[in-house]
């Protein structure tokens, strides 16, 4: 089984990445991720400074790019930019739920339209020089949007399918649709990846039981609130100290590649606190975000992990 971390807007950026990467990476069999996407831009040149999520040197992780958007005639100077930055393959979002996204008819909004979807590849593929794959969701109003969107998949020469058994409308609600995977999969001729809800290694083994056909899974919410579940999964088990220890140096890895990102230091601020409302398990000390979630400063944020951990963090990055 191959593990990849799934595209979050606003989350698995960079930093986040090597920052995971860093702690957990030895420990883990997963090293692929499918970065947040990138939205298609008009002219004939993409600036490099939109791509600064996808720089080279800003990336320890193996990384797909992902692309939103529906306009054709943006993304061939797209896919030579990220072309031109090495990248061979770029995954096309047709999953993303956010109603502001969806009334653009992007994303998972683009699904009840598949003849759409058929003119964007009909013009995309002949001239691309990346390799496509898909990501999608089962619909955006209904779940029987999929069975259509299928047929004009199946028809053109893509990578892999990544499937997330939801419909846009439901936003993250409700579970996984386990049975309405099993109806598309024998439908696919292409790769399925599969999507939603993997959160711990008893539904990983529950999924892999029931598809054993399917051999890569994208994990996101599940890997954000734990990120010892990558680890998990590839067997390796840590006893209570071990798990408290890497915890530490993981909280100080991500504010030190925050900070060195460049975002100002109010927004590298609320993305440590962005994560540790998301953290969950024993290796939490107790209370934590309730003392985080109002401070000011990075400086008061540093001197709450102090108290928090037995050892201070290093933080000599922060001069």
């Amino acid at each position: 089984m191959e593990w990849i971390l799934a595209p979050m807007d606003g989350v698995t950026d960079f930093p986040y990445r090597n920052a995971w990467m860093e702690v957990f990476g030895p420990y883990a069999k997963m090293h692929r991720s499918v970065a947040p996407f990138v939205t298609l831009v008009p002219g004939s040149k993409v600036r490099r400074s939109h791509l600064r999520d996808l720089w080279p040197e800003n990336n320890r992780m193996e990384v797909e790019p992902q692309i939103l958007g529906n306009e054709a005639e943006w993304f061939l100077p797209m896919a030579e930019a990220l072309h031109d930055m090495g990248y061979v393959s770029v995954n096309w979002n047709l999953g993303c739920p956010v109603r502001q996204v969806a009334r653009k008819q992007r994303g998972s909004g683009l699904l009840p339209y598949p003849g759409k979807i058929a003119d964007f590849l009909d013009k995309v593929l002949p001239s691309s020089p990346l390799a496509l794959s898909v990501k999608v969701r089962t619909g955006y109003f209904s779940a029987q949007e999929i069975f259509p969107v299928m047929e004009v998949l199946n028809a053109y020469p893509l990578q892999y399918v990544a499937v997330h058994p939801r419909i846009g409308l439901q936003l993250y609600k409700g579970m996984a649709d386990w049975d309405m995977l099993d109806r598309i999969l024998p439908l696919m001729e292409h790769v399925c990846v599969y999507s939603g809800d993997i959160d711990s290694v008893a539904k990983a083994d529950a999924f892999c039981a029931r598809f054993p056909s399917v051999r890569e899974i994208m994990i996101g919410r599940g890997m954000i609130a734990d990120p010892f579940l990558p680890c998990r999964l590839s067997g390796y088990v840590f006893v209570s100290t071990e798990e408290r220890f890497l915890f530490k140096l993981f909280v100080e890895a991500l504010l030190r590649h925050y900070w060195r990102s460049g975002l100002p230091e109010k927004a590298v601020l609320q993305r440590q606190k962005m994560f540790w409302s998301k953290f969950s398990g024993d290796f939490v000390p107790t209370g934590a975000f309730g003392r985080i979630k109002s401070l000011d400063s990075v400086k008061e944020y540093v001197q709450v992990l102090d108290s928090l951990f037995e050892d201070k963090i290093e933080h000599g990055f922060l001069a």
